[in-house]
């Protein structure tokens, strides 16, 4: 096939799409879990913003679609129809980008395409992070199972960078030779596009897979209930941390760094704690490994609050808390999400000991 033009449209999602064509020739979708509220376990609901989430979780809904030559373009994975319109929820780019706003609407002409057979989209723009890779990427493989569908080739983000994502894969059975991987010039047609459904915050489904596919094996029943406070070494750091550990060391709790403990280190460690405190960041979503009334604390930066370890926490029946502290001493960050916080130290010690540790 020659080079190709960008979409010339956009739809919301697959089912948006085949509704539309009034059911499109060929087009196959298997629906496995509906939507879903997620059963809030506490009343220590986190302020988050209400333009980021509703104001009652829900747990989105997993379905496979089966798309007759669908193309993926692009290292993050732009899924494109037969009729050429580009596919949003499972083409998104970030939560500053919108979808007229898609990089492949800057691209003048596409790169000629390359066939496959039947080739299953994992791809996310957002899979070089722990949660999004084990939550947004990984139960996707769950509802392929499900489909019973064959796979030649599941399409992945570039090469995998990470130890958690080759460990992972591996531990599902999927090799390099199993693997499909992006780079700046994908172009990929599949007589058989799988397309399951991108989640965008914690499921049922998800937790559940997760747990049923890695904790098996680790889950502890040791004694030796561990109280963890995690280090954080990059972005978000707790800039009076030595003086909080004072603090928390009087509780019995031990400073982890979690950069260098493979996936099954983590599990292990999560799994045997009875209680967990860290600021927001990737590392709780070992939360789901956690035994139901494990205490977990999640510290804050007051302009970045966000819901996904809380959504974790309720599904897991876990006791969670929040703690938001205060503006670091300098704010060079044009995100939040990546500024340091400090914390008052008399207020985090009165709230220690409100939560009976």
């Amino acid at each position: 096939m020659s080079h190709l033009l960008p979409p010339n449209g956009i739809v919301n999602s697959i089912k948006e799409w085949t509704a539309a064509k009034d059911g499109y020739l060929g087009v196959d979708i298997k629906e496995f879990y509906p939507e879903t509220s997620i059963l809030s376990r506490t009343k220590r609901r986190p302020p988050w913003p209400s333009s980021w989430f509703p104001s009652k979780l829900k747990s989105q809904g997993g379905y496979v679609a089966v798309i007759p030559n669908g193309r993926v373009w692009g290292v993050n994975g732009a899924i494109i129809t037969p009729d050429n319109q580009l596919v949003w929820d499972v083409s998104f780019e970030g939560v500053d980008i919108t979808p007229e706003n898609h990089s492949i609407f800057k691209e003048n002409i596409l790169p000629a395409v390359s066939f496959v057979k039947n080739a299953a989209d994992l791809t996310h723009v957002f899979s070089r992070n722990y949660y999004h890779w084990m939550y947004e990427v990984i139960p996707r493989i769950h509802l392929i199972q499900l489909s019973g569908l064959t796979v030649d080739q599941f399409i992945v983000n570039t090469e995998p960078e990470h130890p958690y994502q080759t460990e992972t894969l591996r531990q599902l059975g999927l090799n390099n030779e199993k693997l499909l991987m992006t780079h700046a010039g994908f172009h990929v047609q599949a007589e058989n596009l799988i397309i399951p459904t991108q989640p965008t915050f914690p499921t049922k489904w998800g937790y559940d897979f997760l747990r049923k596919t890695f904790l098996k094996d680790y889950e502890s029943n040791s004694s030796d209930k561990k109280r963890i406070y995690i280090s954080r070494k990059w972005s978000r750091k707790i800039t009076n941390e030595d003086q909080i550990m004072q603090i928390l060391s009087k509780y019995g709790f031990v400073k982890v760094e979690l950069e260098s403990l493979s996936v099954t280190e983590q599990i292990q460690l999560f799994s045997s704690a009875e209680a967990i405190i860290s600021a927001h960041g990737a590392s709780l979503t070992n939360l789901t490994f956690c035994k139901p009334g494990t205490k977990v604390l999640e510290i804050f930066h007051p302009n970045y609050i966000i819901a996904h370890y809380y959504g974790i926490s309720s599904l897991g029946e876990l006791e969670y808390y929040y703690f938001i502290g205060e503006k670091g001493p300098q704010e060079l960050n044009r995100w939040p999400g990546a500024d340091d916080i400090t914390l008052n130290i008399p207020k985090f010690a009165a709230y220690l000991k409100r939560m009976r540790l």
